[in-house]
């Protein structure tokens, strides 16, 4: 399947979603992000850029105020019309939010971050794969954003577990950015790295096709 079925497969049944299915899923995600010892999110890390959530995505919410609970700093996403991309801003508690580009929110007065700057990413998207693999809208708003974390970023994903395509690899590009970690309302999953066999490699002085 390409990507663009996958994408009309993975929104047609995220719009079937009902209301009260998001709330608890969303609540169980929120619960088992905040609790992994493995991710660890709370110990480790003192900037978190989220995403704030459409009516159809996992909500955020509860992550939100949980992280703004113990002080640490939000960022998220802003519209940036010059670059006509995405940056990075500041979300403090009780900041006002207004509809911005394609009706998402963001913060009223941007307060920009630097990328390198944010110690993990929590990310939404259409699809995913095991070896972290992700499908997005279509717009690679967030793939521009994430080429230029830091390595030693968490990049976390949350999806409905449905979301999750066990026994399929996602076509990827090259610019295309993998996650570590997939939450869902059933599993946290780390996802494995793709080991490319080396007759797919370019050899010596080969180029990519």
């Amino acid at each position: 399947m390409d990507k663009d079925a996958i994408r009309r497969e993975m929104r047609t049944r995220r719009a079937a979603v009902d209301r009260q299915e998001r709330r608890e899923a969303s609540r169980t995600i929120c619960a088992s992000l905040l609790a992994s010892r493995k991710i660890n999110l709370i110990l480790t890390c003192w900037r978190i850029s989220t995403y704030l959530s459409t009516p159809q995505e996992i909500s955020t919410r509860r992550i939100i105020n949980a992280i703004h609970g113990i002080g640490r700093e939000i960022c998220v996403p802003i519209w940036n019309q010059a670059n006509l991309s995405y940056d990075l801003s500041l979300l403090p508690p009780g900041m006002k939010l207004i509809k911005g580009q394609l009706g998402i929110r963001e913060p009223a007065w941007p307060m920009p971050v630097p990328v390198w700057d944010v110690d993990a990413f929590i990310i939404p998207g259409l699809a995913f794969d095991m070896y972290g693999g992700r499908l997005g809208f279509g717009a690679g708003f967030y793939d521009r954003i994430l080429t230029q974390h830091r390595n030693t970023a968490k990049l976390i994903a949350l999806c409905y577990d449905w979301q999750v395509l066990d026994d399929q690899v996602l076509p990827q590009e090259p610019h295309d950015v993998s996650m570590q970690w997939i939450i869902t309302e059933k599993r946290v999953i780390r996802c494995g790295q793709l080991i490319v066999p080396d007759t797919l490699k370019p050899g010596k002085g080969d180029e990519p096709a």
